[in-house]
């Protein structure tokens, strides 16, 4: 009984064995599914033999598969791997050819792509990839397109980025590449410029791919953030010729200057906000000269307070720009008494007795009259008409006619030198042949080259002090002249003061915003081109004021 039962207990437990065995997974080379997960258990496992032989026969078996894509796919992994680069390159052409689906398709662009990389053709891999549809990825692949971009694009020559700039998803990649390449070859300028770019297009790619370092313990760029284009940008000029005249200077004098470089911020708010987050995040800006108006510096205010970000600017007037905080300053030139210089003249030296006034209707030119006034008749001379007139009026008839038969020996016009060159000629044309005395608005350019001969032996103050014997006024308008061949301006001496601020805080320190910002902190009063200037509300008046006079066409200083 004993031996009986032996026999088919055994075939009971080999039974039990075969259905154990039975749970494995299926060797099934006769179907799709089977062939496909042989190959791909191969494929992870190494045997890229085993991988194309399963890819192989499961192209050949079943060519109208709609995995027959995948498979053309796989096989073109399995022969990368083994350095197969002709048929591989087939193989992934294949892939695309055939894919049915969008993500087939950008799979078989990757795998093309990195096959040209491992084969050295840089440029069609970043062709090929600007082809593919990056958000067709699942995020693995999507992150290997960006290192494939990038690998590729460190490999070409910086002429095929300039003149193949990237499209779609690549843009980004072509300029964080050219931003990487001017900063490693020192163009700090340009890699700024791009740096900026690349914030406006894409806000947050320098917080996800990093920034070039561009900082040393010896540069850095000072930002110079101004309308260079349309509307502002004649008078952005005259502030950037006397910012890089003071940088120039410095350059030659100093070991380390930082860089300047400008910006143009345009006409739209929006470029101000930008240019601005752009620089406050870069640790290689080290302060802002700028903006122009108080409109754009109360914009850009804020921004600079959040980045602890030194900011001058040179010509903004409101008061409300010292309330931002510590890293907001503008420059404040010391308003005086011009008008009482001007009627001073007039009366001691040129001899005048009566004086007709012909003024514009805002604050600042009626103020000035009613200086011009008050001084004269405390010398003994007499006003005999003030004729005011609307801004931006062309038409001075009525006004010229109300003095004309009053025969002033001198008319005082406290106007810009734009109402000057217009209010001359009608003078003349009228004749009223009196001697003209003007403010310090009259010191500009288009006052010799529009004025002509009607504003010959005209005399005015010009408040930054030209052809004056101050030192350091003397001295930029020497430099100025060499350099530029043309008078000096107002905004012109206002940059290169606000230049020679910055600079000083670093003369014989290394450059940062904190040593600016030290140093801000406690200037208290500034000698330079435009006198005696302050950061901040503070103005400091003046005793006097360096008057000219044109003569045969040209400034000539009378003091």
């Amino acid at each position: 009984m004993k031996n009986c039962f032996l026999p088919v207990l055994v075939t009971v437990l080999i039974f039990l064995v075969a259905m154990i065995m039975g749970c494995g997974p299926v060797k099934d080379e006769d179907s799709p599914e089977g062939l496909t997960a042989l190959a791909e258990n191969a494929f992870s496992s190494g045997s890229i033999s085993e991988s194309l032989r399963y890819y192989s026969k499961a192209i050949e078996d079943f060519p109208e598969n709609p995995m027959y894509s995948s498979w053309q796919y796989g096989r073109g992994r399995s022969l990368l791997a083994i350095d197969r680069f002709e048929e591989a390159s087939e193989a992934a052409s294949q892939a695309l050819h055939s894919a049915i689906d969008s993500h087939g398709k950008a799979i078989a662009f990757l795998l093309l792509s990195q096959i040209e990389i491992e084969q050295g053709s840089f440029r069609n891999s970043i062709e090929t990839l600007s082809n593919m549809q990056q958000d067709h990825l699942n995020q693995d692949e999507s992150e290997s397109a960006v290192d494939m971009i990038r690998l590729a694009l460190e490999k070409v020559d910086m002429s095929y980025l300039t003149a193949e700039p990237g499209t779609g998803w690549t843009e980004v990649f072509f300029l964080l590449e050219l931003e990487r390449r001017y900063a490693a070859e020192g163009n700090t300028e340009r890699a700024v410029l791009t740096g900026i770019e690349i914030d406006r297009l894409f806000p947050e790619a320098h917080q996800r791919y990093g920034r070039p370092s561009l900082v040393t313990s010896q540069d850095g760029f000072v930002a110079l953030v101004l309308p260079l284009s349309g509307s502002g940008s004649d008078y952005s000029e005259r502030v950037r010729s006397g910012v890089d005249l003071a940088f120039d200077l410095s350059s030659g004098l100093f070991i380390s200057v930082p860089q300047v470089i400008a910006f143009d911020c345009g006409v739209d708010s929006m470029g101000i906000v930008e240019i601005m987050n752009s620089l406050g995040s870069n640790p290689a800006c080290l302060a802002v000269i700028g903006p122009l108006t108080s409109r754009n510096a109360e914009l850009a205010a804020p921004l600079a307070q959040k980045w602890s970000l030194p900011m001058i600017t040179p010509a903004a007037t409101s008061s409300g720009l010292d309330d931002y905080g510590d890293y907001v300053y503008r420059l404040v030139v010391s308003q005086g008494d011009d008008a009482a210089a001007v009627a001073e003249y007039a009366v001691r030296n040129a001899g005048c007795r009566t004086f007709a006034i012909i003024h514009e209707f805002t604050s600042e030119s009626v103020a000035n009259a009613e200086q011009f006034s008050s001084v004269v008749q405390e010398l003994g001379s007499e006003i005999v008409g003030m004729e005011g007139y609307e801004s931006g009026s062309t038409d001075y008839r009525g006004q010229i006619n109300a003095i004309k038969y009053l025969h002033p020996d001198g008319v005082f016009l406290p106007v810009d030198a734009w109402d000057a060159i217009q209010l001359a000629p009608q003078l003349r044309f009228y004749r009223v042949e009196s001697q003209l005395f003007g403010t310090s608005g009259w010191d500009d350019e288009i006052l010799l080259e529009q004025g002509g001969e009607y504003v010959e032996g005209a005399v005015f103050p010009v408040s930054f002090g030209s052809g004056s014997m101050n030192p350091a006024t003397a001295r930029f308008s020497y430099f100025y002249e060499r350099e530029y061949d043309s008078m000096p301006t107002m905004l012109a001496a206002q940059g290169y003061d606000t230049a020679e601020i910055i600079l000083n805080a670093w003369r014989g320190s290394i450059p940062s915003r904190s040593s600016l910002e030290n140093h801000l902190e406690t200037l208290n009063i500034y000698f330079g081109a435009t006198g005696m200037c302050t950061l901040g509300s503070v103005s400091i008046p003046r005793s006097a004021f360096p008057l000219v006079m044109v003569i045969d066409g040209e400034i000539v200083s009378i003091e």
